[in-house]
C-alpha cells in the first residue's frame, strides 16, 4: 500500500530508499516490464530502482535510467513527490521523478527487463502494473480517465 504521509510504524530499511520517474515525450511515458525471475514478475514498471550507498534519490534515478535503458537524464529530472510504500516484507521511502523529452529516445533495456512501451496515462492504467503505479500515474496525470481516454 502507499501513503502520502509516513503511516504509524512505518520503519523502513536503511537502503530503503527507491527512486522512479515518469520519463515522458509527446504525451506518453516509458513503462518497462519486468524479468519474470524479478520481484513483480513480467509486471509493467518505471525506470527506476534503489539508491546505492550515499546516493540522493535524484543521482539514483539518473544512474538507474542509465542502467536500464541508456537513458541519461542528468540535467533534465525533476523531483515530484516522495511517497511511503508498504508491503508485506518490508516498508520503504519512494521518491517520484518526472523529465519531459522533446523526443522519444532510443531505449536500449538491461537484462532487468524484456520490453519497454511508451503509453498514455490511459492506456498505462490498463496494463498490468506493478502494485501501486496506478495511484502514482493519477497524481502525475490527475486528469485521466481510463474509461473514455484524453
Amino acid at each position: 500500500m502507499i501513503y502520502e504521509r509516513e503511516p504509524v510504524g512505518f520503519s523502513p530499511d536503511s537502503n530503503a530508499t527507491v527512486s522512479g520517474c515518469f520519463i515522458e515525450s509527446k504525451g506518453e511515458f516509458l513503462l518497462l516490464k519486468r524479468q519474470p525471475e524479478k520481484s513483480h514478475p513480467n509486471k509493467w514498471a518505471l525506470p527506476g530502482g534503489k539508491a546505492d550507498g550515499n546516493e540522493t534519490p535524484q543521482e539514483a534515478i539518473v544512474r538507474e535510467s542509465i542502467e536500464e535503458t541508456e537513458i541519461d537524464l542528468s540535467d533534465r529530472v525533476k523531483f515530484f513527490k516522495t511517497m511511503y510504500e508498504r508491503y508485506l516484507e518490508a516498508d520503504f521511502v519512494y521518491h517520484i521523478f518526472h523529465a519531459l523529452l522533446d523526443k522519444k529516445p532510443e531505449v536500449v533495456l538491461s537484462p532487468e527487463h524484456t520490453d519497454y512501451k511508451w503509453v498514455s496515462p490511459s492506456k498505462a492504467l490498463q496494463m498490468d502494473l506493478i502494485e501501486d503505479l496506478d495511484i502514482c500515474i493519477n497524481m502525475v496525470y490527475p486528469f485521466v480517465n481510463p474509461a473514455v481516454g484524453e
